[in-house]
């Protein structure tokens, strides 16, 4: 008698998605940062090559621990409805209010309230 396979339902829908080398993983956490009255910038949790990127920002000893920041901003901001991404020159204009939202968004975003 043969033997019949018992498989979950689905499976064969993961395992097409899967042998192609895809994965869905969903979309990253957006958040918004008010920096100034009714101005936002968003900031997208990061992937594994934003953090590969942040890493190799934070390992250059030849920058400061500021312009590290703003790099690090640059690379986690994410535009809105079509919008461009932030420069180095437009991050370097934040001010320290602006900078502490930012990076208590990025904390968060990065894990760092858990």
């Amino acid at each position: 008698m043969p033997a019949s396979k018992m498989s979950r339902p689905g499976a064969e829908e993961t395992l097409a998605t899967e042998s192609l080398g895809e994965f869905d993983f969903g979309e990253p956490d957006v958040i918004p940062v008010e920096i100034t009255q009714g101005k936002y910038i968003y900031l997208k949790e990061p992937c594994a090559e934003d953090l590969i990127q942040i890493s190799e920002i934070n390992d250059n000893e030849k920058i400061s621990e500021i312009e590290a920041t703003l790099q690090t901003i640059c690379v986690l901001h994410y535009p809105q409805d079509g919008g461009k991404r932030l420069s180095m020159k437009d991050a370097k204009k934040l001010t320290a209010r602006q900078l502490k939202k930012i990076g208590e968004a990025m904390a968060e975003l990065m894990g760092g309230d858990e």
